[in-house]
């Protein structure tokens, strides 16, 4: 006898148990048109005598006398039950629309516990009380409500009232009456004194549950890659549906695919399952499959596809008896194709020898690459080692370079007897080298750092030459997360200042500005200084630290050799900008 025949048993046993109101979850869903009637429902589990399992069950009573649903737990072993009780001491009782049909939804999981959902297409009133609440513990319990599943509309509160209607004997906790079209509600009780004891249930107005695929993935033997896009997937697809954008003429050779994995729109309080429909030989099958998981995704393995023939793989909300509504689930059919013959050209015998002589090949080939590749891994170490090195011993010229200019802008202040600007200086200069100090060690830092850097020492210049200065940067550039070489900038903006804009005075303007293109990140300084040529003849013209930066930049360039750095000057009088871009950076 299988579980579901004893399943029916113990119906059978609980409805002459003074029970034709006791309703099970799946004989409600199987009569698609049985009403929910006037009563409440309230969640029990039940153990029978004969096996000793216990099993959940949905209890109905009378909304004229819901007092009878403590008669459900007292001791009967007549009727094949050892014992009744109810799912928590809570003991919740739902009621909704009498001629309310297909109800029942999913059980959402809520860390250890499961709360049960109704589905509401009609847009009518839900009642929730919890008869396990009375005059004696009403304020150990807290409830709150939450609204699609992202607000909570009545926050963590006393149990409203206590009321004594529909037939009660004693007063019970009411949790009020709900109704939102179009939304979800979670109602969720908790026992301040003890939070194991909590239940809730969740109501779904909604009326549109037709699963939303948002990409399929093809894995395939060393690879994958997304359906959609048809210049790289192997003509498998090459017609999709305008509107859901699913593929229309999926196929492909049997043994060429490990796996199909759908991704969905995440529905919080719906279980989607999923069904395969076989055509193979003339004979057709469809058989429940799995479930999509919580994270929204689903993986169709190869071994149900195994053969050629016709599919169509089906998904829908779970129903306990599924209604096969086009309008409220996704069909993706697809062809296995037999694989390609080989022509009958070789015998047996020249075959293995063939195959042999290839397999010896091909050993001998493996070896003589994997020695070639590791010769070439460690020379191409040795020359990531040696660019390391010199990329350093630029680092640490460019820091003593940096602070021989700031000692001598305070010496040049000093000089004039300006005190208080060049202490004002002195103390922005102590701050940002013991910045560039801490730094000089790493050779990347944060965006964010970066731009913190740089921005102080905008701000020191600025105290001795009075220029105006701008920052841009794009809100969409997670500036925090990106690493760039440490102190990328800065020689930059000093050759802007110190070789562009020092006459201007306050008239001098810099701008920097930092943007994504795609994948790759660019920096830019501009200045309207004098400009300055930047291909001279003779090497030695351009400044020391200009020299320095396009040096460290072919350094980087041989290490990331994946993510090159571009650098491009362009200078004429009054307008002279210097572009960075990191290509592939972000």
């Amino acid at each position: 006898m299988n579980r579901y025949q004893q399943a029916m048993i113990l119906l059978f046993f609980l409805f002459f148990w003074n029970g034709k109101d006791i309703i099970n979850q799946a004989v409600a869903q199987s009569k698609t048109g049985t009403p929910f009637g006037h009563q409440f429902i309230f969640e029990m589990v039940t153990t029978q005598k004969r096996t000793m399992i216990s099993e959940p069950v949905i209890v109905g009573v009378s909304d004229t006398a819901i007092y009878r649903i403590f008669d459900r737990f007292k001791q009967n072993t007549k009727n094949g039950l050892v014992q009744s009780a109810p799912k928590t001491p809570l003991l919740l009782g739902v009621k909704l629309n009498p001629s309310l049909v297909k109800y029942f939804s999913a059980m959402i999981q809520s860390i250890s516990k499961e709360y049960q959902s109704f589905i509401i297409s009609d847009s009518t009133d839900a009642v929730l009380i919890a008869m396990g609440i009375n005059s004696t513990n009403v304020k150990d319990y807290s409830y709150h409500v939450v609204e699609n599943d992202s607000i909570e509309i009545v926050p963590w509160s006393p149990i409203p009232k206590l009321a004594k209607e529909y037939g009660a004997k004693a007063a019970y906790g009411f949790l009020g009456k709900y109704n939102a079209p179009g939304k979800r509600i979670m109602i969720e009780v908790v026992n301040r004194k003890n939070y194991h004891i909590r239940d809730g249930v969740i109501f779904d107005w909604r009326v549109n549950f037709r699963p939303i695929v948002t990409q399929i993935t093809v894995d395939v033997p060393n690879g994958y890659f997304n359906l959609a896009y048809t210049n790289i997937n192997r003509g498998y697809a090459t017609r999709f549906d305008p509107k859901t954008e699913l593929p229309l003429n999926l196929k492909f050779p049997v043994d060429s695919v490990e796996r199909l994995v759908l991704k969905f729109k995440k529905q919080e309080t719906l279980v989607q399952a999923v069904y395969l429909v076989k055509s193979l030989n003339g004979k057709r099958d469809t058989s429940r499959i799995d479930f999509v998981d919580q994270y929204g995704y689903f993986s169709l393995e190869a071994e149900h596809f195994a053969k050629p023939g016709h599919y169509e793989l089906l998904v829908k909300q779970q129903e306990k008896v599924p209604i096969w509504d086009d309008t409220k689930m996704v069909k993706i059919p697809f062809d296995v194709l037999l694989a390609p013959v080989f022509a009958n050209r070789f015998s047996f015998q020249q075959l293995v020898i063939y195959l042999g002589a290839a397999l010896v090949a091909f050993i001998l080939l493996l070896i003589g690459f994997q020695y070639y590749n590791k010769q070439k891994l460690l020379k191409v170490q040795q020359q990531r080692q040696t660019a390391q090195l010199k990329l350093k011993t630029i680092r640490s010229q460019l820091n003593p370079h940096f602070m021989f200019n700031a000692l001598s802008s305070i010496q040049n202040l000093m000089n004039k007897n300006e005190l208080l600007p060049a202490n004002h200086y002195l103390s922005k200069f102590a701050g940002l080298t013991r910045k560039i100090l801490t730094n000089s060690e790493q050779e990347m830092i944060s965006l964010q750092e970066e731009i913190q850097l740089t921005e102080e020492y905008l701000q020191m210049e600025q105290l001795r030459f009075g220029f105006q200065y701008q920052l841009e940067i794009d809100a969409n550039i997670d500036v925090a997360n990106i690493e760039i070489p440490t102190l990328l900038l800065q020689p930059f903006i000093e050759n802007a200042i110190k070789h562009g804009i020092t006459l201007l005075k306050e008239k001098g303007r810099i701008l920097i500005g930092i943007a994504q293109q795609d994948s790759n990140l660019i920096l830019k300084i501009n200045d309207n200084g004098k400009g300055f040529n930047p291909t001279p003849k003779n090497h030695h013209e351009l400044s020391f630290g200009l020299k320095l930066s396009q040096e460290r930049i072919a350094l980087l360039n041989q290490i990331y050799k994946d993510q090159p750095t571009l650098l491009q000057i362009n200078s004429i009088p009054g307008n002279t900008t210097i572009s960075i871009t990191l290509t592939h950076w972000i």
